[in-house]
């Protein structure tokens, strides 16, 4: 009797694990782009210049929050939602309407940034011009990459990706090489030929599925959505990259450019989890479009116990080798800035642990979606305080203490919410990380781990170990689980369905 659910059940979790491989292997991709670019930017400047253009990035970054990153995550929401509902017109008409919204807003969003960073910061032209770009180019990156995800081109998507990176990547080392100082015009190339590339993709992708209806979506709900999705992502991710503008204001040049590395750094430790939100969110979508609350339970439960199991030793090894890390990213003047980055990486811990459950909530009811929103204004403005309070006296370490309070708060209200709406059990799991962690964060305040040596590397190297051993039984639990979704039963394929499911009226 349970044959055919328990088939179905190994196969997506199957398809989930295939698609995550991919978007794991895009994501190092689009991180070891950043780092190249980041590194030699870095070590072909002095600090200040590298200072401004982390500033620029994060500019860039801020304005395609505004309103492309609610469009993205509309995107990937509805597409999935109307898709899972068997609703496949609909599903398309959702996606010209955001696609539409997120071209306009994008390229109104490059001249602002432009002119407002250009006034605050005296740019010149060529950088005027840069900026403009970036800002348009990522702003389309990020709502077609959430459109290949809707539409379930995770396989065309990490294609694209890795080879518009090795463009971005080329394009650094011939500009640095060069002499040239136009350091944000690989990004522009390798961002604006992903969105060419995709949207050419999904094009193909539309003809070949035959399309001809008009199909219809709740345009109120999508914009609400949206809104609220902007305002989300701008307080959570926004922050991150407002610490760089903050310590423009608050610190000296050198502090501005240990903050610009310090974001720099940690994008590759966010590998496991966008990668997993790029595959859950739309899956979850799809799961609430269909109806079928336990598979988002089953997601939510098994991706929060991994990313807090895999992530804990890898961010162990960040906070006890922080000098070392900062003097290969930018050389041995970067490494006084590793108090800087241990506070980053404290707080990326606490926001990598809450991507499932705010993937979870988003995707649902629009009570549901509303929480991981008033969680990260609630959070910005604490962390936002803090740094008032405390950047004065010490610099880029106070932005980073708010950056980490605001963080800490942002991640705690969704987590505790799913917990309590699909009764988990991760008591165990969290407290044994979180105290890891919390360990790990004592420990770099010994004298040998202020500056990088063999003492220090044998310290990191015994409480790795530790590490390793407290979550033995935790690790070999998340090992069987990636087993069984690699099964023979999951490839195969369960009873066909006399029909597309139909829409049962669940609002997403």
């Amino acid at each position: 009797m349970n044959a055919v659910p328990t088939a179905r059940a190994e196969r997506r979790a199957s398809a989930l694990i295939r698609a995550g491989a991919l978007s794991m292997l895009a994501l190092v991709a689009v991180g070891v782009t950043r780092l190249v670019h980041g590194s030699l930017t870095s070590r072909a400047t002095d600090q200040a210049t590298y200072g401004l253009v982390g500033i620029m990035l994060a500019a860039s970054m801020i304005a395609s929050l505004l309103l492309p990153g609610g469009l993205s995550s509309g995107i990937a929401k509805f597409v999935a939602f109307h898709r899972g509902a068997g609703d496949v017109a609909g599903a398309w008409a959702a996606h010209r309407f955001l696609s539409r919204l997120g071209l306009a807003s994008s390229v109104g969003l490059g001249v602002l940034s432009a002119l407002l960073v250009g006034q605050l910061h005296q740019l010149d032209l060529l950088d005027a011009i840069s900026l403009a770009l970036l800002t348009t180019t990522y702003s389309l990156y990020t709502l077609d990459k959430a459109a290949m995800y809707g539409h379930g081109l995770v396989a065309q998507y990490a294609r694209i990706e890795l080879g518009t990176s090795l463009l971005a990547i080329g394009s650094t080392v011939i500009v640095i090489i060069t002499g040239q100082s136009a350091y944000l015009l690989p990004l522009c190339l390798g961002y604006g030929s992903f969105a060419v590339l995709c949207r050419r993709q999904i094009r193909r992708h539309r003809r070949a599925e035959g399309v001809t209806e008009q199909g219809s979506f709740d345009r109120r709900q999508v914009l609400t959505f949206t809104i609220l999705g902007s305002i989300g992502t701008l307080a959570s991710a926004g922050f991150l990259q407002a610490t760089q503008l903050l310590a423009g204001h608050f610190a000296a040049p050198a502090e501005v450019a240990f903050l610009a590395a310090t974001v720099a750094l940690i994008a590759p430790l966010y590998f496991l989890p966008r990668a997993m939100a790029l595959v859950l969110f739309p899956a979850m979508a799809g799961a609430h479009g269909s109806g079928d609350r336990s598979a988002v339970r089953q997601q939510v439960d098994a991706s929060t116990r991994g990313l807090a199991v895999a992530m804990t030793p890898v961010f162990l090894v960040g906070l006890l080798a922080a000098p070392l890390i900062l003097g290969l990213y930018g050389g041995s003047e970067y490494s006084d800035g590793a108090n800087v980055l241990r506070l980053m990486l404290c707080a990326s811990y606490f926001g990598i642990l809450q991507v499932p459950s705010v993937n979870a909530l988003a995707s649902g009811a629009p009570a549901q979606a509303r929480i991981p929103v008033l969680s990260a204004v609630v959070g910005c403005l604490a962390g936002l305080s803090v740094v008032i309070a405390t950047a004065g006296p010490l610099g880029a370490a106070g932005v980073a203490v708010g950056y980490l309070v605001g963080t800490a708060i942002t991640a705690l209200i969704p987590v505790v919410v799913v917990w309590r709406i699909h009764q988990l059990t991760w008591a165990g799991v969290l407290t044994r990380c979180v105290m890891l962690i919390g360990a790990g964060a004592l420990i770099t305040e010994l004298d040998p781990l202020r500056s990088w040596s063999w003492s220090a590397a044998g310290i990191t190297g015994v409480v790795l170990v530790v590490a390793l051993v407290v979550l033995w039984g935790d690790l070999r639990r998340l090992l069987s689980l990636l087993r069984q979704g690699r099964t023979p039963l999951a490839d195969q394929d369960p009873d066909p369905q006399t029909g597309p499911p139909a829409l049962k009226g669940v609002a997403p």
